[in-house]
């Protein structure tokens, strides 16, 4: 056909990152800081690109088949002095 190259978009990206930190401090000096950070926090559903290679076989062309990482929560501390 004559269409052009990228002609297909994805869907929408929704995300949402948070991060909570509270600092405890003692000995005048040193503080410990206790951190979360939630990334894709309210856990939104993001779809990957459709398939845009007609070659890789009947009835892919264009379908979505696979989603981008569900939320990741992290937790760290960190002595500052």
């Amino acid at each position: 056909g004559n269409a052009g190259r990228g002609i297909l978009s994805g869907p929408a990206l929704a995300n949402t990152d948070l991060s909570i930190l509270k600092d405890f401090a003692f000995r005048e000096r040193y503080r410990l800081q206790f951190r979360t950070e939630f990334f894709n926090t309210f856990n939104q559903v993001n779809f990957n690109n459709p398939d845009n290679y007609v070659e890789d076989g009947p009835g892919t062309f264009g379908a979505i088949q696979s989603a981008r990482a569900a939320r990741v929560i992290q937790f760290a501390l960190k002595f500052i002095w």
